[in-house]
Parts: structure tokens; C-alpha cells; sequence
């Protein structure tokens, strides 16, 4: 299996690196428009929102199987095949959607992309642990504070691979989100609720 960078991706690589080193405090909004935004960040916060191709969490499961070719077996190519494949589908449903929202037509996908978004980072940075070896181990700060950017690709496999974990809590857990994917996609009864009609603050606390 071939991951090696284009010609034209090296000097992308290339360029952004240097842009950085140079401005390391650069917005997110002007990364944007330099089309060097390799992460998802909403729009209303500066960022690009859709991903490039190979972005997000699989760039370092992908970068990781580049550097290390004594790590290569069978299942493992495999493995981050079908991880890439995955990546790149939900990558893709999550540019449709985006063009349904901007179309205004909203709708339950959102639960679904969620989902997968959750399900794909943590198997991927619990696969680039297995891949790492000794050095997932590693955890470059222990600082108890509360960071200021959510960067995924920057850090160590140790802290992608507990940050991952909170993919299925924050923004809606993957419980709620699959019962949404029940009842509005695939129409399937909902459970029995007596308070539906109930105020929230009339509620029995």
C-alpha cells in the first residue's frame, strides 16, 4: 500500500511549515484561507469546517504507518486501509451535509456523522497506539489546566488516544445520537415516555 505524498503535497507540507515557524500565532481564519487548515473547527469560531482529504485523526494513523516501515504487517496495512476508506467516506458525507445545511435542509445525518466521527477517532488512535509501541506510553505534559485549542495532530498518540474518548460525550452522547438515528432514520418505535408533555421545570427532580 502506497500513502506517500504527491509532489504538490510536499510543497504544501513545505510551505505551511515555514508559514508557521514564521507566524506561529496566526489566526485560524487566515490558515483558512491559506487552505493549510488540516483540522475541522466551525466557522462561527474561525475555522474551515470541512476537512482535506488524509485530515483530522487519520493523518496521524497515516504519517505514523510512513515513518515506520518495521511496524508493517499484513493485518496492519490492512487495517489502516480500512481505516482510511472509512475516514475518507465519512469525510465526504460530512461535505454533503454541510451543503444540506447551507441549502437549509437540516436534518438527522447529523446524528449519524456524529457517531461515526466518534467511533472512527477513537479506533484509529487506539490502532496508532498499538502501532507506536513503547513510545504511546509517553505523555509530554501532565499540567492540569484547561487547554486553549482542541489539537488533535500536534500532540502526542497518548493524548489523542484519551481525548478520543471524550468524541462520544461531548456534543451530544453516542446514546442520545443513535436513539435520534432510530426514530427519525430508520422509524423505529421510541420507548414510552409519560412526561413528554411536561414542562421541564415541572418535572420530578
Amino acid at each position: 500500500m502506497e500513502f506517500a505524498f504527491t509532489q504538490e503535497q510536499e510543497e504544501l507540507r513545505r510551505q505551511a511549515r515555514a508559514f508557521l515557524e514564521a507566524n506561529p500565532d496566526a489566526p485560524l481564519a487566515e490558515l483558512r484561507e491559506l487552505g493549510w487548515l488540516g483540522v475541522s473547527v466551525p466557522e462561527e469560531r474561525g475555522g474551515g469546517g470541512p476537512l482535506p482529504r488524509e485530515g483530522g485523526m487519520i493523518s496521524a494513523l497515516t504519517n505514523l504507518w510512513r515513518k515506520r516501515p518495521e511496524v508493517r504487517t499484513p493485518g496492519m496495512q490492512d487495517a489502516v486501509l480500512r481505516y482510511w476508506v472509512a475516514a475518507e467516506a465519512a469525510r465526504l458525507a460530512g461535505e454533503r451535509l454541510r451543503q444540506s445545511l447551507a441549502a437549509g435542509q437540516p436534518g438527522p445525518e447529523g446524528s449519524a456523522q456524529k457517531l461515526t466521527f466518534a467511533r472512527l477517532n477513537q479506533e484509529m488512535s487506539g490502532l496508532e497506539m498499538e502501532l507506536s509501541g513503547e513510545a504511546a506510553l509517553r505523555y509530554e505534559d501532565w499540567t492540569m489546566r484547561r487547554p486553549r485549542d482542541v489539537d488533535f495532530v500536534g500532540r502526542s498518540p497518548g493524548f489523542r488516544y484519551l481525548r478520543a474518548k471524550g468524541n462520544s460525550i461531548e456534543g451530544g452522547t453516542s446514546e442520545i445520537l443513535r436513539n435520534i438515528v432510530a426514530e427519525r432514520v430508520l422509524g423505529l418505535p421510541s420507548e414510552k415516555r409519560v412526561d413528554v408533555a411536561v414542562p421541564w421545570k415541572d418535572l420530578a427532580k
